[in-house]
């Protein structure tokens, strides 16, 4: 999700246990020394896991690494005029564990739009939530309480609280077995203030969070049962989905995976205009204002209505967006040079949306500049719907307002497609740890946005995010650090923008500044291999660079990421002798990053250079580094490329530049 359009919330995390030391907030440490030899401590669920094989201390999963796994079947009908979505599913659960599971556990994230949910903020809209009104367990009709009843006595009763369901089992579910639940449900489609998703018009709808998700039984903690309460976003196993949406002909349905049977929804016209823009890189118009209405716009006639059926596989969610005035805009991007593979763009947009007549191509660069960067985009094509829901991602769609100006156009466009990466591909607890899916996405979003709107990156996008951080923590200070789990930030002056996406989007660039492109590149793509479709833990990102790089990077994960250190260099002095011109470096923080010189000359040249330090990432706190110059030196800046989130500026410039 877009930073600027995350909902920072108090935190209150709930559950159907007591959380793990590991989910606790990561309070941030003082310190007074640099971190010049410090171990990265492994938490002692990595440690267990570790010696079960299946996680490794390089980074890896372990040759015993296994997961869970959901199938959904999906049916749901959308009723107009009362904003009803009601729902039938059956879904099947692998259980690829080596533990035998007496209950499973359901996400029902429409509850926090309910009346009992733990939520962080104020909501604008509210509804019931969702309400199951069947549930059945393999052959066995199961009672399911409303959401604020009273904890049964019985310990085989289901429970609801919050955004979570309990489904106790007669029979446990036994290793490598599987079993079916058939649930029906309903709610009402909230407003279009609602997070994330809801009803943009009368007539438009972004639909996410909507059927009822088992959650995520993992080797490290369990089962996850961590509330949605707002900020935090989702921790979701992979599986195959096949859903269908039934609603008035003339309403254009477009989302996760592909359209099984486009002659029974699209007309002739559209079915050519996407043939079209399968094999173009220019913009093809699927859908005009001419084309409204039922008939034109879909098969079918006035009063009828269409079903519309998506399927998808190796997807951790599905969502979509309908509405009867979307323009629809195709294209296609090239996502696998080598192989020549490509992947279907579709943008729907309502008419007057500003600049969203240029989306396709926002959406085609990032898409290209993410695939050629990382890993190839692994789906046949992706849809972004305009509407209010600010910017939100789900596999192969995402969801994004029309914002002012060209460049947060653009950024929000590729931010989101990114997200198609982490978390869509890696699949990361989100809830846990932000950072690993806004921070990572954030860093990459600089590249994304540069592409398609040249020098935006320092103008905007990088100094931006290193601007956003500096302004935070020298105006409000840290209580937090990017640890912390999403849920523990507050509503004022929480952190969340800070931690989750603006200080590890500068971290990582002051890494890969440091690495080198090649090197950084190589564990980056290393860390989207091992871990494609799976579930690694913030440990598996460190440990992964550490073994890829053969650098012991434990100091800077430990400051960076675990403490409010501040990083702060000053020029403490500069002699001239001898050809030479003479830096003595302050570090007067206790965050350390590479040491940039910049010597300008009398005649106006630059000559700049890298200071040698036995280990960059671990201090010292005062060096003297000497470069030969040819001429007089006038000025020296530190960090003069602005790659480095340094706190105080001013004292990284001696004497006077040109």
């Amino acid at each position: 999700m877009i930073a600027r359009m995350t909902w920072i919330v108090a935190g209150c995390t709930m559950g159907l246990g007591v959380m793990s030391a590991g989910a606790m907030p990561a309070r941030a440490q003082q310190r007074t020394q640099p971190m010049a030899r410090v171990a990265l401590e492994t938490p002692p669920w990595l440690d267990s896991a570790i010696a079960h094989g299946t996680r490794t201390r390089t980074g890896a999963p372990g040759p015993n690494y296994w997961q869970n796994g959901s199938d959904y079947d999906i049916q749901a009908h959308i009723s107009l005029p009362d904003s009803l979505l009601t729902g039938d599913e059956m879904v099947t659960y692998h259980n690829n564990s080596p533990d035998t599971l007496r209950a499973i556990v359901f996400h029902l994230y429409q509850n926090l739009m309910g009346p009992y949910a733990a939520r962080e903020s104020p909501l604008a809209v509210f509804t019931h939530g969702m309400v199951i009104d069947t549930l059945q367990v393999g052959t066995r009709l199961v009672p399911v309480p409303a959401a604020n009843a009273a904890p049964s006595e019985d310990s085989t009763a289901v429970r609801v609280f919050g955004t979570l369901m309990q489904v106790p089992l007669m029979h446990p579910l036994a290793p490598h077995d599987t079993l079916r639940f058939h649930v029906r449900w309903h709610f009402t489609i909230p407003g279009r203030y609602a997070p994330r998703m809801g009803m943009q018009d009368s007539t438009t709808a972004q639909i996410a969070q909507w059927y009822p998700q088992i959650a995520v039984y993992d080797d490290l903690h369990g089962w996850d049962v961590q509330q949605y309460t707002g900020t935090g976003e989702f921790y979701l196993d992979y599986g195959r989905f096949r859903y269908s949406v039934t609603l008035p002909a003339g309403f254009v349905v477009g989302g996760t995976g592909t359209l099984v049977d486009p002659q029974q929804v699209l007309t002739p016209a559209e079915r050519s205009a996407l043939q079209r823009a399968a094999t173009t890189d220019s913009v093809v118009h699927v859908l005009t204002t001419a084309d409204f209405g039922p008939g034109r716009a879909t098969q079918g006639s006035a009063g009828s209505e269409l079903t519309w059926t998506f399927t998808a596989d190796s997807v951790r969610d599905v969502a979509f967006a309908f509405g009867d005035h979307y323009l629809w805009d195709a294209t296609n991007a090239v996502v696998d040079s080598a192989r020549h593979r490509t992947a279907l763009v579709n943008v729907l947009y309502r008419q007057g949306a500003p600049r969203f007549d240029q989306v396709w191509s926002m959406a085609r660069a990032a898409l290209e500049t993410h695939s050629s960067r990382m890993v190839p985009y692994p789906y046949p094509q992706l849809t972004e719907s305009e509407g209010g829901s600010g910017g939100m991602e789900y596999p192969m769609t995402v969801f994004v307002g029309a914002y002012p100006g060209l460049y947060r156009d653009d950024e929000v466009t590729a931010h989101e497609i990114g997200h198609e990466w982490f978390p869509m591909m890696v699949g990361s607890n989100e809830t846990r740890h932000g950072w690993q899916d806004e921070g990572l996405n954030t860093f990459d979003t600089f590249f994304a946005t540069d592409a398609y709107l040249p020098d935006s990156m320092h103008g905007e996008g990088l100094h931006e995010a290193q601007d956003g951080y500096v302004q935070f923590v020298t105006r409000v200070g840290e209580a937090l650090t990017m640890m912390a789990p999403a849920n523990s930030f507050g509503v004022i002056n929480s952190g969340y923008n800070t931690e989750a996406y603006d200080k590890p989007g500068a971290t990582l660039w002051t890494l890969y500044t440091a690495l080198g492109r090649d090197r950084f590149s190589r564990a980056y793509r290393a860390y989207i291999h091992r871990w494609a479709f799976k579930h690694p833990s913030a440990w598996d990102f460190f440990h992964t660079f550490d073994d890829v790089t053969g650098e012991n990077l434990d100091p800077f994960w430990a400051s960076w990421f675990f403490t409010r250190d501040q990083l702060d260099q000053a020029i403490a002095g500069v002699q001239q002798a001898n050809g030479k011109a003479t830096v003595t470096v302050e570090n007067k923080g206790l965050l350390s990053a590479p040491i940039d010189v910049t010597a300008t000359l009398a005649n106006g040249d630059t000559i700049s250079w890298r200071a040698s330090t036995p280990s960059w990432y671990a201090g010292p706190q005062r060096i003297t580094t000497s470069h030969a110059v040819p001429a007089r030196v006038t000025a020296i800046t530190l960090d003069a490329a602005h790659n480095y989130p340094d706190v105080d500026r001013t004292n990284n410039v001696w004497g006077n530049r040109p």
